[in-house]
């Protein structure tokens, strides 16, 4: 484990640390020993600011969430211009590829790597931390339900409009969870601005592939 900043309080070396160690070992995997050790703390701080290893992993996933939430904020209120009654078709593509530009730009920023590690155990083995992202997680997922289901003006039901939503948002998620085949395949070091805006090019084409082509399928 890498050492977290010295310059931070306590506290959030902890949390700093916490998070790479449980993302990678898991909850019953990681030991408070390293996590204490790469804080440059004793073990004794876990237990005085967290209460122990369970609260450091609950702090751990609301820390994540907020830091998401803070991120995707602009572009949350940006979008909400979209799904204002009668906002009409071109102002909810406008404000669905917003969100999605700006899902792309947070899950390809180097610091997503430790949280996508943590996020990723708790959609396979979900715990009490999973309620705390999502809380944060769904209201950008709710946000862009809402949009589809105003682009589709009924000719989906909420089940086609759901399941085309996390096809659209998983389209981006790959390019954080297949990073290393990403940097393999197209032989890129590192994803740097030019990368990122071709990513944000192909979400977007796909975006509205996904969204359009559910419309078609429903008229035909």
């Amino acid at each position: 484990m890498e050492q977290t900043r010295p310059s931070l309080p306590i506290e959030m070396r902890l949390l700093e640390a916490a998070i790479d160690q449980f993302g990678r070992e898991g909850l019953d995997g990681a030991s408070t020993r390293k996590i204490a050790a790469a804080a440059a703390t004793t073990m004794s701080a876990i237990t005085y600011h967290y209460g122990g290893k369970e609260g450091l992993y609950l702090a751990a996933a609301r820390y994540i969430a907020e830091q998401i939430g803070q991120r995707m904020a602009p572009a949350l209120a940006a979008s909400e211009a979209g799904v204002v009654r009668g906002a009409g078709p071109d102002a909810a593509t406008k404000a669905l590829l917003t969100l999605m530009d700006r899902f792309v730009e947070v899950m390809t920023d180097p610091e997503s790597e430790r949280w996508a590690r943590f996020i990723v155990r708790e959609q396979m083995d979900p715990t009490e931390a999973f309620d705390t992202i999502f809380a944060t997680m769904g209201v950008v997922t709710h946000r862009i339900v809402a949009l589809v289901e105003a682009l589709a003006e009924g000719r989906c039901d909420a089940t086609e409009v759901r399941l085309r939503v996390l096809a659209i948002i998983g389209q981006a998620l790959v390019f954080r969870t297949a990073r290393s085949s990403l940097l393999r395949l197209i032989g890129w070091r590192e994803i740097h601005a030019d990368g990122v805006a071709a990513i944000q090019r192909v979400v977007r084409a796909h975006t509205l592939a996904i969204v359009h082509c559910s419309f078609r399928e429903a008229d035909q």
